[in-house]
């Protein structure tokens, strides 16, 4: 069986709960499985880029260690004035956060919103 998972963030505090959900569901991974978890960051959501914050941290990599995929949308990272160089490794960028919600949901992915 393939599960595919789209973590919405628009709200900055709400990041965690979404990394929290994407831990949460990629550790029910069953033998023979694929889970694909992303989060995705836009609107007022992208200023977890500007926040100094360890725990946001650790949860971001332990989420990415499990196989989870983040992306940060450049017009929120612009209407922001959010620098790319914010954009922590390993994650990712999209030009427009909504297209991309409507395309990986075209793509088979279930959409929550943290």
């Amino acid at each position: 069986m393939a599960l595919k998972l789209l973590l919405h963030v628009p709200d900055a505090a709400r990041y965690k709960v979404a990394l929290n959900m994407g831990i949460n569901f990629l550790k029910t991974r069953k033998e023979g499985e694929t889970l694909t978890a992303r989060v995705l960051v836009n609107a007022q959501g992208i200023t977890v880029l500007l926040e100094d914050d360890s725990q946001a941290d650790e949860k971001r990599k332990l989420f990415m260690e499990l196989g989870g995929e983040i992306y940060f949308c450049e017009n929120a990272m612009k209407a922001f004035d959010v620098p790319k160089e914010k954009v922590p490794a390993g994650c990712f960028t999209v030009p427009a956060g909504i297209r991309a919600l409507v395309e990986w949901q075209e793509e088979g992915f279930r959409y929550v919103r943290a």
